[in-house]
């Protein structure tokens, strides 16, 4: 039987303030107006010094090392992004990660055109990988911004992150149970409203809590998308979660938004500070404009 885990991430060397960057406070009133910056709950956010391959080699050298599976061993790769920063990689970014990481023995795949959604959907992909017979599929969820003045989005400060987790046939972790995924053509072209958005986290969730045959109080913690503080709290409140179950603060305080790679980046801290407690369910979940998805974890007893 598969199981996940190995969780980790590697985030940019250097450390920014948002204050620090150039017209910040007119970017940010524009992107987010009649919200007090000081209300996002974000302290500093890293910024990658170099190219990306080098951090993401480094994320799956710690994400086999945690397991001790050698890289020949690993018999898929996904890579998973957001829509913005698949046009940055490169048409080589993967034989240069394979090269570069020991990988010769696997075959890759990249997950995108999901926004910040792009890695549960990955997720989702990777499992049914190794339910079909794969040995070890290492999943790793990357995004960075270059321009700093492009950091400052609508209720958000971007971070450069890659995390990553381990979806292996020999090693113990969590079981995927159920997941989901609903998209919105209105928020994909900035019309949603508050009542679209309630709708395509409750269709994504109710796909999610069908498939597990649970239901929403079963739940211990969620591990959801790094936003600005208010906005995280009342989308979650919008869809039934109770807010004291939400786990992104902490990290979002030190690294910012870091796109696709925060339900990862926060439930990692969450198991290093608390532990997964056995049998437990968690909720890993993300929302973009126009997307909802999710996935509903238990741990192993």
């Amino acid at each position: 039987m598969a199981a996940i885990g190995s969780f980790t991430w590697v985030t940019g060397h250097a450390e920014g303030r948002p204050e620090d960057i150039p017209g910040f406070e007119d970017l940010w009133h524009a992107v987010s107006p009649d919200t007090a910056f000081a209300a996002m709950g974000t302290g500093t956010y890293r910024k990658m010094t170099g190219p990306v391959t080098p951090y993401i080699v480094d994320c799956v050298a710690k994400v086999l090392s945690g397991h001790g599976v050698r890289a020949a061993e690993v018999d898929r790769l996904v890579l998973a992004t957001s829509d913005g920063v698949l046009g940055l990689l490169g048409r080589d970014v993967a034989v240069d990660v394979m090269r570069a990481a020991g990988l010769t023995a696997c075959v890759p795949t990249i997950v995108s055109l999901q926004q910040c959604c792009s890695s549960i959907e990955a997720l989702r992909y990777a499992w049914g990988l190794a339910v079909a017979g794969a040995r070890n599929v290492v999943l790793v969820a990357l995004d960075f911004t270059p321009d700093d003045r492009d950091r400052v989005r609508s209720f958000a400060v971007f971070g450069d992150a890659v995390a990553g987790c381990l979806i292996s046939r020999d090693h113990a972790g969590l079981t995927l149970v159920g997941t989901g995924v609903a998209t919105d053509f209105s928020g994909m072209v900035g019309e949603d409203t508050f009542a679209t958005r309630q709708s395509v986290a409750r269709a994504a969730l109710g796909q999610a809590f069908g498939q597990a045959g649970r239901t929403p109080e079963d739940v211990a913690k969620i591990f959801t998308s790094s936003l600005f503080a208010p906005i995280a709290t009342f989308n979650a409140m919008a869809a039934g979660q109770a807010r004291e179950k939400l786990h992104f603060q902490e990290p979002m305080t030190r690294y910012g938004h870091c796109g696709n790679a925060d339900w990862l980046i926060n439930l990692t801290d969450y198991h290093d500070k608390t532990g997964l407690e056995p049998g437990a369910l968690y909720l890993a979940q993300a929302s973009a404009p126009g997307f909802f998805a999710c996935a509903l974890l238990e741990a192993g007893t």
